[in-house]
């Protein structure tokens, strides 16, 4: 076996991935038209159930089966993988992780074994292992920028509000920061002249599902994939 080893500064950043994080209807999947270069290098798999937003646009759309999500994920997948398809395609953007794992459950609750009461936890832990596995199969393809999307909630710990993602399962829950070096939050706020700005926030002082592993983003960007890739891939 041979070692080649190389310095730190040798390893450009050639790819992007990122999961961004919202409330309802803020514009999470409206981002996807900001992806630099042409609309025919960019492929959009969507669990969602309208793309209204997305009107006059000409990008290419995967749907998730609905009723078979774990088969339709592991096909797409598949396809993903085949040389025609790493030629054509450079950024994936898959949204939602939030609706991707509702359909999952539903699934899982369609089983006789899984869909007994008693065996709730069993379900849980089946939950876990297939959610897993999609993010990170689809977040490690190295061919590919992959932008993920995923729902914010407020819930309430004890009496204080505090911002969650808004995906099923404990496990999914508190470990999906941690499976990404780049969480950003989109969020709208009204400055002191009623001007409203979209921004994706980095700093977790600002929200604590953002996060900046690059070091290389401003605490506040605005909503535009295209000038955040360009800050953070060396070409």
């Amino acid at each position: 076996m041979t070692i080649q080893i190389k310095k730190t500064g040798q390893i450009a950043t050639k790819r992007f991935v990122a999961l961004v994080v919202g409330e309802s209807g803020i514009g999470k999947t409206s981002l996807v038209k900001t992806l630099p270069g042409p609309e025919d290098k960019i492929l959009l798999i969507s669990a969602e159930s309208g793309l209204a937003c997305l009107d006059g646009t000409n990008i290419d759309v995967i749907e998730v089966e609905p009723n078979s999500p774990t088969k339709s994920l592991e096909e797409i997948y598949e396809f993903l993988s085949l040389d025609t398809t790493k030629k054509k395609y450079k950024y994936i953007f898959i949204d939602s992780l939030t609706e991707i794992g509702q359909l999952v459950v539903a699934e899982l609750k369609k089983d006789p074994h899984f869909g007994q009461a008693k065996n709730a936890l069993a379900l849980w832990g089946k939950y876990s292992e297939i959610m897993t596995m999609v993010i990170k199969s689809y977040r490690d393809m190295s061919d590919y920028s992959v932008i993920f999307t995923c729902l914010s909630s407020i819930e309430r710990d004890g009496m204080e509000k505090i911002e969650s993602f808004n995906i099923q399962g404990t496990f999914i829950k508190n470990s999906i920061k941690s499976w990404y070096d780049l969480v950003l939050f989109y969020k709208v706020f009204t400055d002191e002249n009623g001007d409203k700005h979209r921004v994706l926030v980095t700093d977790t002082t600002e929200s604590p599902l953002s996060k900046d592993r690059t070091s290389k983003l401003e605490q506040y960007e605005p909503a535009d994939l295209s000038a955040i890739i360009n800050k953070i891939i060396k070409e």
